[in-house]
């Protein structure tokens, strides 16, 4: 490609700075009989006043070694800072170009992954035509069953028709066995969309409510009367009948 960056060798060169500083010895050495005739001395007005003579005159070469210093680094640094900014703004531009690629690849790819899904419903809309009822039922079953991977570039359209057909037979097959249960079946299976989870909900909603009547059935007051003589006993069930009064007879 006529755009293409072609790398040349020798691009980049640099010389190593040489740094003479031929008085180190003797600064060092100097510093150091300072220093330790300081650890060492006798305490006195005299010796106080000389070592900080000594001693300024130490400071006064360090504070100016410490400004060369500084001055040093910034010559020596100034060709690198504008290298490195160079080198930055370089890298900028890729990296901007980098991320704009990057940006229109994920276009693309959501563009063929629209494209599929548009492939994929059509294909379904001729399967689902001779299940008016799971239709009915589930009118986004579509969305239930597509799943991300399925628009994925790997997976054959050949793949996605077979799971589509399985997916499709198995609801059905559930729809009918939940319909033969009972509408209580029926309209959780819709809701959950998965037919043990329906079964499950609906016996333990069953369960609750037993235990519910059970105990508001033990919780009821109870009273237990003795009637003896076959006219007493008539009269009083015709009584109880009459007054809708719950009883239980045992002769």
């Amino acid at each position: 490609m006529d755009f293409e960056i072609v790398e040349k060798q020798d691009d980049v060169t640099y010389d190593i700075p040489a740094v003479r500083f031929p008085a180190y010895e003797e600064y060092k050495e100097k510093a150091g009989i300072v220093a330790e005739y300081i650890n060492n001395m006798e305490v006195s007005e005299d010796t106080i006043k000389e070592t900080k003579t000594v001693l300024a005159k130490a400071r006064k070469l360090t504070d100016r070694l410490n400004r060369a210093r500084i001055d040093m680094k910034k010559d020596l640094l100034k060709n690198y800072t504008v290298f490195e900014s160079q080198v930055k703004e370089i890298v900028g531009i890729v990296d901007d170009a980098d991320r704009e690629l990057r940006g229109k690849v994920r276009e693309l790819e959501d563009l063929e992954r629209e494209n599929k899904k548009q492939i994929i419903k059509e294909i379904w809309d001729k399967r689902v035509q001779t299940l008016p009822d799971l239709m009915t039922y589930f009118p986004d079953a579509f969305e239930r069953w597509l799943s991300p991977s399925h628009l994925n570039k790997s997976v054959s359209l050949k793949y996605i028709e077979k799971d589509m057909t399985e997916w499709l037979k198995d609801v059905s097959t559930e729809l009918n066995t939940a319909r033969t249960l009972g509408d209580e079946y029926l309209t959780e299976y819709v809701r959950l969309g998965d037919l043990n989870r329906a079964i499950e909900t609906v016996k333990a909603r069953a369960e609750v409510s037993t235990l519910i009547q059970k105990e508001d059935t033990e919780k009821t007051p109870k009273a237990i009367f003795i009637i003896t003589g076959t006219k007493d006993i008539n009269l009083t069930e015709r009584l109880l009948k009459e007054n809708e009064i719950s009883y239980r007879k045992e002769i």
